[in-house]
């Protein structure tokens, strides 16, 4: 389903900047924004390293299964972030370089736009996969944080009902 997201983005992209492309009498010009519009997805990639780190240092009152289960999840959730930003970057890079030899060759931005368009949209439609991430991390460390609330009330109600069951068994 990922995949056809990523396709469907950068076919969407692609057309749509090749007919915009087509329609502007000055076709000299792409904006030089646009190449930096593809790294506001490093943001958040960044912010979902730190909040998937976090759980790597926030992990007590699991079961050593729970951890280990955690930490491969954590791993591979990391190495496609990691991707991702490796992506935005290349796009961005790889953009900023048909900018500038479009202005050079004239064939150049005739195939270049559309590519352009392709990793424009597929960054932005990527914005969303990094917000998920972002919202499941937070969403596992709150469920952690009840867990271990609820635990922590249970130990206290069985000792004030201990000292209870004592006191009276003494009278």
């Amino acid at each position: 389903m990922g995949m056809l997201v990523v396709m469907g983005a950068a076919a969407a992209g692609a057309l749509l900047f090749a007919y915009v492309f087509q329609s502007i009498e000055a076709r000299q010009a792409i904006p030089w924004y646009v190449c930096t519009l593809m790294l506001i997805p490093v943001g958040f990639g960044l912010t979902a390293i730190n909040k998937l780190n976090e759980l790597h240092a926030d992990r007590e009152g699991m079961t050593r299964d729970e951890k280990r289960r955690l930490e491969g999840i954590v791993d591979e959730k990391l190495r496609q972030i990691y991707l991702a930003i490796s992506f935005y970057v290349l796009a961005a890079i790889v953009s900023l370089g048909v900018v500038l030899i479009g202005k050079e060759v004239p064939g150049a931005l005739a195939w270049g736009v559309p590519v352009i368009g392709g990793f424009l949209f597929i960054c932005i439609v990527s914005i969303g996969f990094l917000l998920a991430q972002i919202a499941e991390v937070s969403k596992f460390v709150g469920h952690l944080k009840d867990r271990k609330d609820r635990r922590k009330q249970k130990r206290k109600l069985r000792a004030r009902t201990g000292t209870k069951l004592a006191d009276q068994a003494r009278h």
